[in-house]
């Protein structure tokens, strides 16, 4: 046979394989998704609470998450006027379970006093062996 037909036979079959082979690379399954309507959701997990687990950590109030800061700024060795204390005003955001030991952690909002602008801070919370909340302040 001549050399150009052999040519361009092997040109006609390569480019007949690449073809079929970018067809079947870029057609995908047919998948039929649909979505759930928010009532569904909830109907499945009211049935089956299991499927949206909640983490239970155990947190203080906010009152007693104010009387456990007090309490851990009153003994800091930072504070030298202990006749003196502020007006400590607390307000408890988030809490997380503590990877680094016991208790939680909680996204505070702290004013030492009245007229004083918001600290934003992360404050350790864990229960004493008697039961009252103690904060671990860094």
């Amino acid at each position: 046979m001549n050399q150009k037909i052999l040519l361009a036979i092997a040109a006609s079959v390569g480019l007949a394989a690449g073809a079929g082979g970018t067809y079947l690379a870029t057609s995908g399954p047919d998948v039929d998704a649909q979505a759930i309507s928010k009532a569904e959701l909830v109907a499945a997990i009211s049935a089956d609470p299991s499927l949206c687990p909640v983490p239970m950590v155990e947190m203080p109030s906010e009152e007693q998450a104010l009387a456990a800061f007090r309490k851990a700024h009153v003994a800091s060795p930072l504070l030298w006027d202990r006749n003196n204390m502020p007006e400590i005003s607390f307000k408890l955001g988030q809490c997380d379970k503590s990877d680094g030991g016991p208790g939680v952690v909680c996204m505070t909002s702290i004013k030492m006093s009245p007229q004083a602008q918001p600290l934003d801070r992360v404050v350790g919370f864990s229960k004493s062996t008697t039961g009252e909340w103690v904060a671990m302040i860094n």
